[in-house]
């Protein structure tokens, strides 16, 4: 409440510009007594202030130099903190329709930033919304005129008030209307300001806007990773998944990117892209940096990825650590296969022994029985290979071609 509360009227300026306008000229007893109030509501001698309010209340007919009274009576109610009684004074000096364009707007905006703090955002709204397009007409006037230097007339702040109303009242296209006119007339607009702007363009689905908006959040806090990633999900959906990846990455690439579920999307991205090694270096790195859960998805992912990018050394090593974390047989297997497809034979055999061992439905059991024979087989290691076939010889699914590899070893050991 106290940032209302000595609101500087500018006596001076205001006399001096206006002195030939019948509209706003004050006399020079008024000018001396309003400055005298002035004064007094800055010592805080409020008993005193307000007689002489009162006075010059009684004295003035319907003016300018009543206007400053009643904006001065509302700075005396609101410094005692009596808000609905200061709304009330200023509502009456804006009623008067005396006021310069610059004065009425930031005045309203001001009352309008009381009814937000009364959590009255529709009185808020009906406040400015019936004044700003008049408002906004005479500025442009005088603009054309030449009476007015072109420049911020009417203030950035009093179109962030009123776009801020309609946010609270969730009325997006109020946000849409009014709180771009805000951020277009400040030199830096509030992170605030363009908080709320974004997330009115999101809810109307004008997901390209949003987009716009979250990369000026960028510009202004680059270190945001929620900023990054929101920027990210707009083009998202908006389907351009190579915008999604682009913005994701330049994330990464600052630093910025530090979330598991944001690595795990951007390596994912990575993958759909057609990019999966360098998914897999990205996943690698935050497993090692333990920015991601050691778990058995994730290895998985990796696993995944690796193979995709034809590393299969890398995948086999991310599979066995799937399977370490999960107990889960089927990985190793799938490991196994990817070690004889390297012709890396013995390391086949010794995967499928120990994804066997481990556990298996009954289809991957008599498979991995197949390999670890077939392994130890192509290092001529027959009495191994022989015992892995034998088991397979009673498994249904592999006993035809387990019987098949023995008589091969039987023909082979008659001429060794």
């Amino acid at each position: 409440m106290r940032c209302f509360r000595y609101m500087t009227l500018l006596f001076a300026v205001t006399i001096s510009a206006n002195a030939f306008s019948s509209n706003t000229a004050i006399s020079p007893a008024t000018y001396e007594a309003l400055t005298d109030v002035q004064e007094l509501l800055q010592q805080q001698q409020y008993p005193e202030a307000e007689e002489q309010l009162s006075k010059l209340k009684e004295k003035l007919k319907p003016s300018f130099g009543l206007a400053l009274v009643h904006q001065l009576y509302g700075q005396l109610y609101l410094s005692q903190d009596k808000t609905s009684a200061a709304i009330g004074e200023f509502e009456a000096a804006l009623a008067l329709n005396v006021l310069p364009v610059a004065q009425e707007a930031s005045m309203a905006a001001n009352v309008a930033q009381l009814y937000l703090s009364l959590e009255n955002s529709g009185a808020a709204i009906a406040l400015l919304s019936s004044r700003l397009p008049r408002l906004l007409k005479q500025e442009q006037e005088l603009l054309e005129s030449g009476k007015k230097k072109v420049g911020l007339i009417i203030q950035p702040m009093v179109f962030a008030t009123l776009g801020l109303a309609y946010h609270l009242e969730q009325n997006y296209p109020g946000v849409v209307q009014w709180m771009p006119m805000a951020i277009e007339r400040s030199d830096g607009p509030k992170e605030s300001w363009l908080q709320v702007l974004s997330l009115a363009y999101y809810q109307q689905q004008q997901y390209d806007s949003a987009a716009e908006v979250l990369a000026q959040l960028i510009v202004l806090k680059p270190d945001n990773e929620d900023y990054w990633v929101q920027r990210a999900s707009m083009f998202q959906l908006l389907e351009q998944p190579a915008n999604t990846l682009a913005v994701l990455e330049s994330a990464y690439a600052a630093g910025v990117l530090k979330k598991d579920n944001n690595l795990l999307l951007l390596v994912q991205l990575l993958i759909s892209q057609g990019i999966p090694e360098r998914g897999a270096r990205v996943l690698n790195r935050a497993i090692s940096e333990n920015q991601i859960e050691l778990n058995e998805a994730n290895w998985k992912l990796l696993a995944m990825a690796w193979q995709q990018g034809r590393e299969r050394e890398d995948a086999i090593v991310a599979l066995s650590q799937a399977a370490n974390m999960s107990e889960n047989g089927s990985l190793l297997l799938r490991a196994a296969r990817l070690a004889f497809q390297d012709n890396h034979h013995q390391q086949a055999a010794e995967l499928a022994e120990q994804a066997y061992e481990m556990g298996l439905s009954a289809k991957e059991q008599a498979s991995s029985l197949l390999l670890a024979g077939t392994g130890w087989f192509e290092l001529q290691r027959y009495p191994q290979a022989r015992t892995w076939f034998q088991r397979a010889l009673k498994e249904p699914d592999s006993a035809a071609a387990a019987r098949t590899w023995l008589d091969y070893i039987d023909t082979l050991e008659e001429y060794l």
